[in-house]
């Protein structure tokens, strides 16, 4: 794919009935978001501003450190921290649109797990994304890295069982 094929515009931006590839099957991602594009998240270009794709991200790693069990509240004993984020853009977003945020463990570490995520636009009918990121489990006593509970790391391999571990 050539730099000027990246951001051919979607289905109703120009004069071509320029149809998107469909969005790519048969990878599992074991949690998924749909999310609804906002008038706010545009900007002066006339695309969503690429900060947006960093908040959907989050919105789905939070579905995904709920549904493993993890316990988000004040008083917990590991507090998950954000160590690192990429995000590759691979077309640009308009409104109106709904987005479809999905997100798997790919690593599972000691004390971190990282992440990979896919985001499809609903109405190119492709993939717009594609990122990863590194949560590490504090313990908020100490401010260091903490052990990743047996039973989380439990939840994670039934989730996620081609995950690479790298204990």
């Amino acid at each position: 794919m050539s730099s000027s094929d990246r951001f051919e515009r979607p289905i109703g931006r120009s004069p071509t009935t320029y149809a998107p590839p469909p969005a790519p099957v048969g990878a599992r991602f074991s949690v998924c978001q749909e999310i609804t594009v906002l008038w706010g998240d545009i900007d002066a270009l006339g695309h969503v501003n690429n900060t947006r794709y960093f908040g959907w991200l989050e919105e789905t790693r939070l579905a995904y450190l709920r549904l493993i069990g993890l316990d988000l509240s004040t008083g917990a004993p590991q507090k998950p921290v954000l160590a690192s984020t990429s995000l590759d853009f691979l077309r640009p977003v308009f409104w109106p649109d709904t987005v479809r945020v999905e997100g798997k463990t790919t690593r599972l570490g000691r004390t971190s797990l990282t992440m990979d995520y896919r985001v499809t636009s609903t109405s190119q009918q492709a993939v717009v994304a594609t990122g990863s990121a590194v949560v590490v489990l504090l313990a908020p006593s100490t401010n260091r890295p903490a052990p990743i509970p047996d039973v989380i790391r439990e939840a994670i391999r039934r989730l996620d069982p081609d995950a690479r571990d790298t204990l």
